[in-house]
């Protein structure tokens, strides 16, 4: 009776290892969960980049037409001369100078 019973035991364990066996032969056969998730990662990375590059090369391309208007709006600098005058504001601020003046003689005329 013992060996009946041992016999029974064993069997049951063997079953228990062959469905164990078969349990890893298929998860080795299917690709992991993080396999595939790294897979996606990878995927949005490339994504990703691809977007970076295009908004990098829209920036280079604004920058460009900025420079491009900024140069045509500024003066030429052989154009852009020296205004001589011969004219020279001299002010004194003493109580002195405004004894006897009135106010049309502070208006100053610069030309």
């Amino acid at each position: 009776m013992m060996d009946k019973q041992r016999d029974i035991l064993i069997e049951r364990l063997e079953e228990k290892v062959k469905a164990r066996d078969h349990t890893i032969t298929e998860m080795a056969k299917s690709p992991s969960v993080a396999e595939d998730r790294i897979a996606t990662i990878e995927a949005t990375v490339k994504e990703l980049k691809g977007s970076i590059s295009g908004i990098l090369d829209e920036l280079l391309y604004q920058r460009s037409l900025i420079e491009e208007m900024q140069q045509k709006d500024a003066p030429d600098p052989e154009e852009v001369g020296e205004i001589e005058s011969t004219e020279y504001i001299i002010a004194e601020n003493t109580p002195e100078t405004y004894r006897g003046r009135s106010k049309e003689d502070d208006i100053i005329v610069v030309c």
